[in-house]
């Protein structure tokens, strides 16, 4: 009874404020936003020590800790076409022991400086992220020292690194959302290094020491590499301390990696890749642009905003809330040296499949249309939420790798706002048709055997196995005959480009 007279007071509430408000019309409208705060950040400082490594540093005197971020330029296209995945390999072996201290030494250096140590891979570059209490400066340092210097490259070690990257890439095999997003990678950058990211099993055996060792020698070099420090230190201290621990890594010449633009699809595919006995289903879709540094950046985060980027964005408000097709619907966008890329992925019901897809579709075609409201909600939301997003030490430190992976300029680390704010509806739909009117890649990764009624109307469809191996394209005839249970000789095409 409480629970109802309690709503029962809130509805009679909420009715007296329609009321009210009907006679006063100025009260429909919200008031107008305060004007904007400034946003007051730490300014970014580097240096170059004399072996040409970048050392930059953040000052913050707030919390105990400091983050130490190295940058290195070895990512995923970096990997040699015989060894994809080269890169990744190698990060694996980043903390695995030196001819100093082994794997289990290193992580108990860790625990006893009070840090964390982390290592990811982008397509451009290695992120190694440590965060240590700010007096084990010198200790973390020394730790990274061996690690760049002492590495111990041991057949033992390489041995149990394969394995371990084949048991994670064997369980990933059976979850589709990670299925359709490494299937649809490979289609948006076909024949292009940023593919190397997506390799098989049978490219770990090919994984070497002798390559392996190449390939540090070559790629993790100080003229390649940037580190950034964030803490209670000044530049002048970061470059003595660096300068103690890491004087002896010599840099070495490096062959320009230059990495083709990454042009977009040529025209739409569809591709169903199968992941036995899920019961789930889930659609990527994506489309790739070749322009690095792209000046409607902006424009398009905005977009993506009203697009895909929140719980209250159109993709989500249509497919989960207003037709409940989907767990989740988002859009996000990302850039990188050689181009970027606009991608969507849904999680939904395998067999409103079709139907979801349709309505994306229709959700892209939208963005012909966007409002001055829409607009100002999605810049409020990109602005308010900035905050947020370097809230926590290590997003705060992130944030700034980030910029100097990207190479964006330290301009961008404060003018954030500024920018955000000059977007406007026209900004935004003319960015629309620039980068999302154009041919999209659809990948839907499921169980077949639950997927092929769903799908069987559509006109063409390339079949892949959970691995990426190509099995076969079906036209409308043969997938619809498929759905009936009539088993036809499928028509074999030659695979689309």
């Amino acid at each position: 009874m409480t629970r109802i007279r309690i709503f029962l007071s809130l509805a009679a509430v909420l009715w007296a404020t329609l009321l009210y408000a009907q006679r006063e019309p100025f009260r429909r409208n919200p008031p107008s936003p305060e004007p904007l705060q400034q946003l007051k950040l730490p300014p970014i400082e580097t240096a170059v020590l004399s072996n040409r490594l970048s050392v930059s540093v953040v000052y913050r005197d707030d919390i105990p800790f400091i983050s130490l971020q190295l940058v290195v330029f070895a990512g995923m296209s970096f990997s040699p076409e015989r060894s994809p995945g080269m890169a990744i390999f190698a990060a694996q072996m980043l903390g695995r022991g030196s001819l100093i201290h082994s794997a289990s030494e290193f992580q108990e250096i860790v625990d006893s400086v009070g840090g964390t140590f982390s290592v990811s891979v982008n397509p451009d570059y290695v992120l190694v992220s440590f965060h240590f209490l700010e007096e084990y400066l010198d200790q973390a340092l020394q730790m990274v020292g061996e690690m760049l210097l002492q590495s111990n490259f041991s057949e033992r070690e390489i041995a149990s690194a394969r394995l371990r990257v084949t048991y994670d890439l064997s369980e990933k095999d059976k979850d589709p959302e990670f299925v359709g997003q490494r299937h649809l990678n490979r289609l948006l950058f076909d024949h292009h290094p940023y593919a190397k990211g997506s390799f098989t099993r049978e490219a770990i055996r090919t994984w070497n020491l002798k390559d392996l060792q190449d390939f540090f020698g070559r790629t993790y070099r100080p003229n390649n590499a940037h580190m950034i420090l964030t803490g209670s230190l000044n530049l002048r201290t970061a470059v003595r301390k660096v300068s103690t621990y890491l004087n002896l890594w010599q840099p070495q010449e490096i062959s320009a990696n230059l990495v083709p633009l990454a042009f977009a699809p040529e025209k739409p595919r569809l591709c169903l890749v199968d992941v036995p006995q899920t019961q789930e289903s889930v659609i990527y879709m994506g489309t790739s642009y070749p322009l690095p540094g792209i000046p409607e950046y902006f424009d398009l985060k905005v977009l993506n905003q009203v697009l895909g980027g929140t719980l209250n964005s159109r993709l989500f408000m249509n497919l989960r809330e207003s037709k409940a097709f989907a767990k989740f619907a988002f859009s996000e966008t990302a850039v990188w040296a050689a181009g970027g890329a606009f991608i969507i992925r849904a999680n939904v019901r395998p067999e409103v499949a079709a139907a979801s897809i349709q309505e994306i579709k229709k959700e892209i075609e939208g963005m012909a249309s966007l409002s001055s409201e829409e607009i100002e909600q999605a810049k409020a939301y990109l602005i308010g939420h900035f905050p947020l997003e370097i809230e926590s030490f290590e997003d705060f430190s992130l944030k700034i790798a980030d910029i100097k992976a990207r190479g964006a300029g330290d301009e961008s680390w404060d003018t954030y706002y500024e920018r955000v704010s000059l977007v406007n509806a026209e900004r935004a739909v003319a960015a629309a048709k620039k980068y999302l009117f154009r041919p999209f890649l659809i990948v839907v990764a499921g169980d077949k055997n639950r997927l092929a009624d769903q799908l069987a109307e559509i006109d063409s469809i390339e079949v892949f196995d959970n691995k990426g191996q190509f099995l076969t394209t079906v036209n409308r005839k043969g997938a619809a005959d498929e759905a009936r249970g009539m088993r036809p000789e499928f028509q074999r095409r030659p695979r689309q480009k």
